[in-house]
């Protein structure tokens, strides 16, 4: 953790406009604030600021590896910083789906990237397994078997699929919310519910000459309505306010779910989330919740072709001689590209930390980000330079490859 006062916190993160207005002592604006803001949102997980003008304080925490998009709303946010066919491919890849496509009914974002051949099914079933420690030890036991990983590293499964699902979500969503301000497709999310209602059945058994009570679970996927949507806001609202949760920020309870103290909020959380009632007063017996997103293509063919054209560098055609071989060839262009910045990245984070003094080791607070201390796994490897490896043999793994 670091602690530092605003004309410090401007020093070292802030423009050269911003420094110039903090070393005169001008009047520091709501709108230097707002972008100084993004810059610290992108270089650290906790950011928290008391006080106003020049006495602000600023307490940072959690330093990323790799600096995250800066979103400030530009249409041209985030292009240039991925491969070339790695941003030209991933909406041909959408729209070519979307055109061909026959489901109709609003998907998870993992379940578009799955249809869509963004990640492959190895990958679509990995990303559950954040949610099931026994299925995350199964599948690592399978990968140490197969010789992806090593004995011991069995939290690089769940650091690279985190890391490399929620990179691909971000950018997905980035590309719809850029064809949809195009008026190629059309999107509309939905607020969805898993739940699970138990059933008694009962029945007399002639042999027994007793009654028997047989129970079950019917397992049921439904669209929350603005109602239920709201209460469930003023039960996470309450939950976070009483006396025992007050401290926790937003952050701690989305990031640290091995910490004791966030482990009792989910835990409280699942069982007032389970008693949640309709309009009717009817109870819904939800045991989570998630967002689903409906994708529709709604231009005609000359829009797309022209967009296409135009947002592509170089210029490629929409039809080719051979169609299918065009988009095969975005698809393959998609996966080399993504299989390359996937180990790419894992290289700046291995360089980043390898350059660190051996004082700063350490110094992000991760003791307490994961109570088993797994995230020094990690670390070791980073200073074996052993990393990036593990990295390039996960997305092996889990990666698309296309057979000559």
């Amino acid at each position: 953790m670091r602690k530092a006062g605003l004309r410090e916190i401007v020093l070292e993160f802030g423009t050269d406009k911003q420094k110039a207005c903090v070393l005169a002592g001008k009047k520091w604006r709501k709108e230097s604030q707002d972008a100084l803001q993004k810059v610290l949102d992108s270089k650290f997980g906790v950011v928290v600021i008391e006080g106003k003008g020049y006495k602000m304080e600023f307490t940072l925490e959690e330093e990323y590896d790799v600096e995250k998009e800066i979103v400030d709303g530009r249409a041209s946010n985030g292009q240039g910083q991925v491969p070339l066919n790695y941003e030209q491919a991933f909406p041909i890849m959408i729209i070519e789906h979307l055109l061909n496509r026959s489901e109709t009914e609003p998907l998870t974002i993992n379940k578009w990237l799955l249809n869509i051949m963004i990640i492959t099914d190895k990958m679509f079933q990995a990303s559950k397994l954040r949610y099931s420690m026994s299925a995350l030890e199964k599948e690592s036991e399978k990968l140490v078997e197969n010789k992806v990983i090593e004995s011991g590293q069995e939290y690089l499964v769940d650091d690279f699929v985190k890391r490399e699902i929620e990179r691909l979500q971000k950018y997905f969503m980035n590309v719809v919310r850029k064809l949809v301000k195009a008026k190629i497709i059309t999107h509309q999310p939905y607020q969805m519910a898993k739940c699970e209602k138990p059933n008694t059945y009962e029945y007399f058994d002639e042999k027994l000459g007793e009654w028997i009570r047989e129970e079950s679970t019917q397992i049921s996927y439904i669209e929350l309505s603005s109602y239920v949507v709201s209460e469930i806001a003023k039960m996470e609202r309450t939950l976070q306010n009483s006396p025992k949760f007050r401290e926790l920020t937003g952050d701690e309870i989305q990031r640290y779910r091995n910490k004791p103290i966030v482990k009792e909020y989910w835990t409280e959380h699942k069982k007032q989330l389970n008693l949640i009632t309709d309009e009717t007063g009817k109870r819904l017996y939800i045991v989570f919740t998630y967002e689903a997103h409906a994708l529709f293509v709604r231009a005609g063919i000359n829009p797309i072709i022209n967009w296409l054209e135009t947002n592509n560098k170089e210029a490629l055609a929409f039809y080719d001689s051979d169609e299918a071989k065009y988009f095969l060839q975005n698809r393959i262009g998609f996966h080399e590209a993504l299989n390359k910045y996937v180990v790419d990245l894992a290289k700046v984070r291995q360089e980043k930390f390898q350059n660190k003094s051996v004082n700063d080791l350490g110094g992000k607070a991760n003791i307490h980000k994961y109570e088993d201390n797994k995230y020094r796994v990690t670390q070791d490897l980073m200073i074996k330079g052993l990393y990036v490896e593990a990295f390039h043999k996960l997305q092996g793994y889990y990666g698309q490859t296309f057979k000559n």
